[in-house]
């Protein structure tokens, strides 16, 4: 049976393809390069970034993806990560929405033609 990505513990639409995928990693304070060109970095942990982007969403579905992650709630998320290279679970949050676009409000019909946004997980890669 194919995994898929689930908020929550709940199945939600799922994203279209090329699904984006980052990294960022945090350093002191004091990290810097020298005049030499030699860095002086002191990595202090690395977090996950996805971008999360669905096409031709009901209404239904986009509200309730949307009211899981609205207001910077962590959300479990279960997803396949580009650093361990298997689906696992973790928790992220979501900051801003990228693109909400209505594509239509036919009564019975109503559907958002573009939901976009950026998780950041809530730990740091382990």
């Amino acid at each position: 049976m194919q995994d898929c990505f689930m908020m929550n513990n709940q199945k939600v639409w799922q994203p279209d393809s090329e699904m984006a995928a980052a990294w960022e990693t945090t350093f002191t304070e004091d990290s810097t390069r020298v005049q030499s060109g030699r860095d002086h970095f002191t990595p202090l942990f690395t977090i996950e970034q996805y971008s999360y982007s669905a096409s031709n969403v009901p209404v239904a579905e986009a509200t309730k993806i949307i009211q899981m992650v609205l207001k910077g709630k962590p959300v479990l998320l279960h997803y396949w990560s580009v650093y361990h290279g298997r689906w696992r679970d973790d928790y992220f949050r979501v900051g801003k929405s990228q693109n909400i676009s209505i594509g239509t409000l036919i009564n019975g019909g109503e559907m958002y033609s573009k939901l976009a946004f950026n998780m950041t997980g809530v730990n740091p890669v382990r």
